[in-house]
């Protein structure tokens, strides 16, 4: 194989990976949107709850009464 081959292979190579990494940052970027929109969601309907029935919701775990 010469050099301008081989030289020629590494370019294609290069590009693909390129095209992987711009792919991957995509994805990347979408989901970390997705993840702060469900964290906002979540503390907004955890807010809910608390107003609904504050009394109930505690950092204490639930311990059954004994009969």
């Amino acid at each position: 194989m010469s050099i301008e081959d081989r030289l020629t292979e590494l370019e294609i190579r290069i590009t693909h990976q390129d095209s992987t990494i711009d792919e991957l940052n995509k994805t990347v970027f979408e989901q970390w949107q997705t993840i702060e929109k469900l964290t906002k969601e979540l503390l907004s309907m955890k807010d809910r709850v608390k107003a609904v029935a504050p009394s109930e919701i505690d950092d204490a775990p639930y311990i059954p009464p004994h009969y």
